[in-house]
């Protein structure tokens, strides 16, 4: 195994596993997790809307809150979260947009329907557009995830 830190290079060979993720230093996650570009929703709240889709459905859609976790690495981050109803399905889609934004420009969407979970990438233009991000969201309520 190899005891480098992957952010400062250092040797964790002789660190005490409180002070480590895996062979990096927490200091140095946490201070890279400090450093990385955060998204920002503005008033998210206006996200809350009642859509009328071509097929007469109806989806609604509601603003959660703003809420913090931490990954299987143990890694904290932060996510807004947001619930989804169609009409005539009581079956509730979440989505939780996190706040990183990766070099690319793209932010993890996580889809939970039922038992059933979708990771995806997204721009982070679809999610500053409000309209562009409603429509992805009808978009994958309406989706089956197999």
């Amino acid at each position: 195994m190899n005891w480098t830190c992957q952010y400062c290079n250092k040797d964790t060979s002789n660190v005490d596993y409180d002070y480590l993720v895996g062979t990096d230093h927490l200091s140095c996650i946490l201070e890279n997790v400090k450093m990385k570009t955060k998204l920002k929703i503005t008033n998210p709240e206006k996200i809350n809307t009642r859509n009328l889709c071509l097929d007469r459905s109806t989806i609604s859609i509601k603003y959660c809150g703003h809420n913090h976790s931490v990954n299987d690495m143990q890694i904290p981050y932060s996510f807004y979260e947001f619930e989804a109803h169609k009409d005539y399905n009581s079956q509730t889609t979440v989505f939780q947009i996190r706040t990183d934004i990766d070099s690319m420009g793209n932010v993890e969407l996580d889809t939970y329907k039922g038992k059933k979970i979708n990771v995806s990438q997204i721009p982070v233009e679809i999610v500053k557009d409000r309209a562009a991000l409603i429509n992805k969201m009808i978009e994958l309520v309406n989706e089956q995830i197999v």
